[in-house]
């Protein structure tokens, strides 16, 4: 499959087959991962594989309290309520945050957790008070399994939605790591319509 088939005819997915995914194509994902690109080579990330049912499980169940409770990681950021007046969610973001349904993640197959290095960026990113280079590393890693998962035939999401706290204690993330986010993959059950995009002639902009 050419890349620019892969880019476009990737989609979110959220409904999987009950069948499992072959070891060769979890390796083939975590090999993609890892070749993803990042300053000075630091290569800031590691993974987590979740294949047992039961650790799906409680992954889903970890994720039903968060949205109870307003304990939510957003676009690989920890936001957790109460939030700061400024971050607030608007009322319409709300609902739909107590209307979105977690059972995929009982039933997807494979869950990868993509864990950043804050201090194996920290060189490469002195000048950021932050230091969150490596969030923008696990980005392209991200991507990179995204895109393997669609040449292998496998629906995937990259997903944000889980306790910023608890998820990455289950998953014995280190305190001194970032769990940015999760990359689900599995045999797709559905066929998501493509999403739109708004003209790319008002995103770009030349210097000729």
């Amino acid at each position: 499959m050419d890349v620019l088939d892969a880019i476009r005819n990737r989609r979110s997915h959220r409904a999987f087959q009950n069948r499992p995914v072959e070891r060769e194509k979890i390796d083939a994902i975590l090999e993609a991962a890892h070749w993803a690109p990042s300053p000075a080579n630091s290569q800031p990330w590691e993974f987590v594989v979740v294949t047992d049912k039961r650790a799906r499980q409680r992954l889903y169940e970890l994720s039903e309290e968060a949205k109870r409770s307003g304990r939510i990681e957003v676009r690989g950021f920890s936001y957790v309520r109460p939030m700061p007046a400024e971050l607030e969610m608007p009322e319409d973001a709300s609902e739909s945050v107590r209307n979105y349904s977690l059972d995929f993640l009982a039933t997807v197959p494979v869950i990868f957790g993509i864990v950043g290095l804050p201090r194996a960026s920290v060189r490469q990113a002195s000048f950021q008070e932050t230091h969150d280079a490596y969030k923008y590393c696990c980005g392209a890693v991200i991507q990179n399994m995204l895109l393997t998962c669609e040449t292998l035939g496998l629906g995937s999401l990259w997903f944000t939605f889980f306790d910023p706290e608890l998820a990455p204690q289950y998953l014995h993330v280190d305190r001194d790591k970032h769990l940015v986010a999760m990359v689900l993959a599995g045999y797709p059950a559905a066929a998501p319509k493509p999403p739109g995009r708004q003209p790319l002639k008002t995103m770009v902009h030349w210097i000729e």
